[in-house]
């Protein structure tokens, strides 16, 4: 509240300016003598005509060129401020070196490309080798070690013997005529027999898809192979091919389309696959572990394509009509070879008898 005193001192001259009183002079000195101003909260007061929010309002913020504005020292005029020198530029950290990767299509889009990294194909060691089947060729005179040494010469003689076809001769298909003859063992040993004799490299082919073939065996199962070069014909086949520690032997796998062996064997592209390996490895004897003919249409459809079949029997086993009735599935082949395996040897006169008086 105003002081009492001026509103007396106020009303007292405003009776003597009305009775003529007081000079004007005096009433004009009292009018232009300055009023005394209430105090900032009660004249921010709800009922003196300020809102609320004036209360409570935040001093108003410096110009923005006074916060971020260097003072600077007064130029004198006519002369030219010198600028300030800039700051050295920061160091680029040195980025480590990218790891090689190769562009792996999706479904999503033909314009999406996801970067997968580049991996080599998986290694077989030699108790991989053993645990799919093959023998100890340290002894160099065993019995089976020469009665595949007999095989050998034959194959080797139609492969790159006079009048041997390059790209079409080189392709050995080993196939029977039911499960459980032996012709895996019988690819996987031939290839690492020829291998070790050092006259020409050996490209093992898996192309049995079923669940337990040597490449199981092998470690090999998840790798990709025969059936993704189908699959995708863009693919370079040389990345898949697996090295070994026999320096002429390498393997093929069958690669992880096995769900869809059925239609891809069919297909115009795996004969395309085939004889295109034929050609572009026409110095190596590529063997292919095909399924048993009276089980899957397989070994039928890449009898045309091979230049020779290894037919594997088994003895005492395998029934004479069995054998007639794969023969006729796969007589496209112009060169059929048959191998009686699992043979009870009674006489000590037969092959290899004597192969012990040789080893060493």
């Amino acid at each position: 509240m105003l002081p009492k005193a001026s509103h007396l001192v106020e009303r007292v001259a405003e009776k003597l300016l009305r009775s003529g009183a007081l000079e004007g002079s005096a009433a004009q000195l009292l009018e232009a003598s300055p009023q005394p101003q209430p105090p900032a909260d009660i004249a921010a007061a709800p009922g003196n005509g300020a809102s609320r929010s004036a209360l409570f309002a935040p001093p108003p913020p410096p110009p923005k060129s006074a916060l971020f504005a260097p003072e600077a020292p007064p130029v004198p005029p006519g002369s030219v401020a010198a600028a300030a020198p800039l700051p050295p530029p920061l160091p680029v950290p040195e980025l480590p070196p990218r790891t090689p990767f190769a562009i792996r299509e999706t479904g999503l889009s033909p314009d999406i490309l996801v970067p997968d990294l580049v991996q080599g194909p998986p290694s077989v060691d030699a108790v991989a080798l053993e645990r799919g089947g093959m023998v100890d060729w340290s002894r160099t005179r065993s019995r089976i070690s020469e009665e595949f040494r007999l095989v050998q010469r034959q194959i080797m003689r139609s492969a790159f013997g006079p009048g041997a076809e390059p790209g079409f001769s080189n392709l050995l298909m080993i196939t029977s005529a039911r499960p459980g003859e032996g012709k895996s063992f019988t690819a996987v040993n031939l290839a690492g027999s020829i291998a070790r004799q050092g006259d020409h490299h050996v490209l093992l082919i898996d192309a049995d898809s079923k669940r337990d073939s040597f490449c199981y065996s092998l470690g090999l199962s998840e790798a990709r192979g025969l059936l993704d070069l189908v699959a995708n014909p863009k693919l370079d086949p040389a990345p898949l091919i697996v090295k070994t520690p026999i320096e002429r032997l390498s393997i093929l796998p069958v690669g992880r389309e096995r769900e869809r062996s059925a239609e891809l064997f069919s297909t115009k592209e795996m004969t395309r696959l085939i004889q295109s390996l034929g050609r572009r490895y026409a110095d190596r004897l590529l063997i292919l572990d095909a399924p048993p003919c009276l089980s899957t249409s397989d070994p039928a459809v890449l009898a045309p394509v091979v230049g020779q079949i290894l037919f594997v029997v088994e003895a005492d086993r395998t029934q004479r009509d069995e054998v007639e009735a794969s023969l006729d599935l796969i007589q496209a082949c112009p060169s059929i070879t048959m191998v009686l395996n699992k043979q009870q040897i009674s006489s000590r006169y037969t092959f290899g008898a004597y192969s012990s008086y040789y080893s060493s």
